[in-house]
């Protein structure tokens, strides 16, 4: 058309070639738009039964679970009785007034508070001591692993046979040293056996902190480490003044984890004290509110109350889990 003046574009490879920007490119868009929508296609390909899965064996339960806490349900009397009652809170607010609950929290707490220093103390000497270079560095990181590979159960089996009285193996290698004159049952007292615990559980769980710890040794520039020798720094300064500190993100995230496997502890416990040591029966030293929970919902059959106890040990749980992020992991963020 005479007098009419326009652009086409190169990208479309028609008119004078001339070039304009891709958001004005007709072939452009409509490849985007192309691309777009099979990327949506494959999203929602990938994503849907993932989502699927996780609500049907994660949230579904979980909301089941919480509508069992509000009622009085009860396997040995509604399996002939018929349909559980709607109860409210009532079960959360007897499980608050029971005596037997605060004694078994107080001991899970016990178990936390003796457990959280030795694993973070054993996990970040064995972190900073794989973090050197020396031959066999590598099969000694493969072997810090293993007993965190092992399952609970079997952990605790193992320690029970090397802690008896009869023919334990700790027994059998003290004797040869000299260091007893006879046997000892080291399960029999009660405070031992809770110590006993908090040992099992960290050699158990303290290769989790090791890992996250030594990634986190890895991200430290080694710069700092030269500027603070030229400075004069000693070693055990380096540690308290740029270790420690860039390491408190590390040791919030292990902190958060760990206390939610100390404080939800029930296979070892079961294992070495209260299941297959104490012939099947529960032990009332070691008792801690996941045995608790096991003991009200596989004993005495009573689903709704042991409901309410899965969400009370998940809201504390949450609870100290995000002190510990606000007050550690916040804190080492800010001083990075």
């Amino acid at each position: 058309m005479a007098g009419y003046s326009y652009r086409y574009c190169w990208h479309c490879d028609i008119g004078g070639g001339q070039h304009l920007p891709r958001k004005n490119c007709l072939l452009m868009n409509f490849k985007t738009r192309r691309l777009l929508s099979s990327d949506s296609r494959y999203i929602i390909v990938v994503l849907a039964p993932i989502i699927l899965l996780i609500a049907f064996f994660i949230y579904y339960p979980a909301i089941n679970t919480f509508q069992t806490s509000q009622t009085n349900f009860n396997l040995r009397i509604h399996r002939e009785q018929g349909k559980a009652k709607f109860r409210g809170f009532d079960n959360y607010v007897k499980l608050v007034e029971d005596e037997e609950f605060w004694e078994v929290t107080g001991r899970s707490f016990k178990v936390v508070i003796i457990t959280l220093p030795l694993e973070m103390a054993v996990a970040f000497g064995i972190a900073m001591l794989l973090n050197q270079r020396f031959p066999g560095r590598g099969v000694m990181r493969t072997l810090t692993i293993l007993p965190w590979m092992l399952p609970g159960v079997v952990n605790g089996f193992l320690w029970g046979w090397l802690l008896n009285g009869e023919y334990g193996a700790l027994n059998g290698f003290l004797y040869q040293l000299g260091l007893i004159s006879e046997y000892q049952y080291w399960l029999r007292e009660p405070d031992h056996q809770l110590f006993w615990v908090t040992v099992v559980q960290t050699w158990t769980r303290y290769a989790f902190p090791t890992i996250i710890l030594l990634a986190g040794l890895q991200s430290i520039p080694e710069d700092l480490y030269d500027a603070a020798k030229v400075d004069g720094s000693n070693a055990l300064s380096r540690v308290r003044y740029i270790t420690f500190p860039l390491l408190l993100p590390s040791f919030g995230i292990a902190l958060v984890v760990e206390f939610i496997a100390a404080f939800q502890i029930f296979d070892v416990v079961w294992t070495l004290t209260a299941g297959s040591s104490a012939g099947g029966a529960m032990n009332p030293f070691t008792k801690t509110l996941m045995l608790y929970n096991y003991e009200l919902v596989f004993r005495d059959l009573r689903v709704g109350l042991g409901a309410a106890l899965s969400y009370i040990i998940l809201v504390m749980s949450l609870f100290v889990g995000l002190i510990f992020v606000w007050r550690v992991y916040n804190q080492g963020v800010q001083e990075q």
